[in-house]
């Protein structure tokens, strides 16, 4: 079974690198976010994965 690296990314302000950290990590662990899409690094290169079809029982966030 071939082994992944696979990143997802996010824009967050904050006052230092740890407070950033934890910001991405609140919004990742929530249970209404739509941080859906990933790359995944393979050997032939990056692929981007959308998982929000996943998600069609959510309502779509309100801005």
């Amino acid at each position: 079974m071939p082994e992944y690296s696979v990143s997802w990314t996010i824009e967050v302000d904050a006052d230092t690198p740890a407070l950033a950290a934890v910001a991405a990590l609140t919004v990742q662990r929530d249970p209404a976010s739509w941080a859906t899409v990933f790359t995944v690094h393979t050997r032939d290169g990056d692929v981007t994965v959308d998982l929000s079809s996943l998600q069609q029982d959510r309502p779509a966030p309100t801005a």
